[in-house]
């Protein structure tokens, strides 16, 4: 049976449909609103605070944490494949949440860090032109020492599985350290094929062990606005492929209203498949996790099928967009 493996971070989202600006100014942050923003502890606590006396709602979050709970959905109904999660779960009153739900949803957590600190903390502001994110390290301090100290019994247990969704952390030398986390594991078994969703708080800053990350992915996982960055041009999208490990790469990339698949084979011409378009609904309720349920509906169906790659991107994208449709994450009936 093959193995899909998750790492990344484990948070405690709250959630309020606010103008991030509300916030912003309450906490005196200097950041605009409608982006991603890493925030002190301290701020996040005393945001915390503010949005749970507005209502917002609390759940168990982070990017990766969130993919997993989607292809763990999935593989509820089918049990076609083994699940890991590889990261550090923060304490809630004594207790550890997200190793609980974890547990409960059949994913292997035997190489996950306890921490007394609470979860890392993410602030979601939602409004109709996007949505403000104000995110905190929490247990998530400890994460360079998770990569660093503990990276010969993490890199042999990656090395036995077959596909690897990486997602970000704030600490700067985080891509750097997974990069040879990785890298570790391939020497062990150059099978693994790496998944990376870097997001902004990777891609903005870049540096030397972000380029070390994109050498090892495989896969990598763009929205619009990080597309943008890199630029969409054929060539330009060409030339990030070969910034990717091997002459086999595939780069995902996802707007509000379509999915192309940029695929790079060695010796040949790029391939690109796309979805139809399909514009928004009118109703969007909740797109806090949309990418991250797209991401772990693909990896599910194209680690199952990875030879139809376009068919595994139409159910990401389906339950990207069931998932925009209801308030908070995504439940067993929502997947079918």
């Amino acid at each position: 049976m093959k193995r899909l493996a998750f790492l990344g971070a484990m948070n405690r989202d709250l959630v309020v449909d606010i103008p991030g600006a509300t916030l912003l100014k309450q906490l005196d942050i200097a950041a605009p609103a409608l982006i991603e923003t890493p925030v002190s502890d301290e701020k996040a606590a005393a945001g915390a605070a503010i949005l749970s006396g507005l209502g917002a709602a609390d759940y168990l979050g982070g990017s990766a944490f969130n993919a997993a709970r989607v292809a763990a959905l999935l593989n509820a109904a089918r049990g076609e494949l083994d699940l890991v999660f590889f990261g550090i779960a923060g304490q809630v009153d004594g207790r550890a949440p997200h190793m609980d739900a974890l547990a409960e949803w059949g994913i292997a957590s035997g190489c996950v860090r306890q921490s007394a600190a609470p979860p890392a903390t993410c602030l979601a502001m939602v409004e109709p032109a996007g949505r403000t994110l104000l995110t905190a390290n929490g247990a998530n301090a400890g994460i360079a020492f998770y990569l660093r100290d503990e990276s010969g019994e993490l890199a042999r247990s990656l090395a036995g599985c077959d596909l690897v969704h990486v997602t970000s952390f704030l600490d700067p030398a985080s891509p750097g350290l997974a990069a040879d986390l990785l890298a570790a594991a391939r020497r062990i078994n150059p099978r693994p094929l790496v998944s990376l969703d870097p997001g902004a708080a990777w891609i903005n800053p870049g540096g030397p062990g972000f380029e070390r990350l994109l050498g090892q992915a495989d896969i990598l996982h763009l929205n619009h606005e990080e597309l943008a960055h890199f630029g969409a041009d054929p060539a330009v999208i060409a030339a990030l492929g070969e910034r990717l490990h091997g002459e086999s790469w595939l780069i995902v990339a996802r707007t509000h209203n379509d999915v192309a698949l940029h695929q790079g084979r060695a010796g040949l011409p790029i391939e690109i498949q796309r979805l139809p378009k399909s514009p928004l609904p009118s109703m969007v309720r909740d797109s806090t996790g949309a990418g991250d349920t797209f991401c772990g509906a693909f990896l599910w169906h194209f680690c199952t099928r990875p030879d139809a790659a376009l068919d595994a991107a139409r159910q990401g994208f389906a339950l990207a967009r069931a998932k925009i449709g209801i308030k908070g994450p995504l439940r067993a009936a929502d997947v079918g």
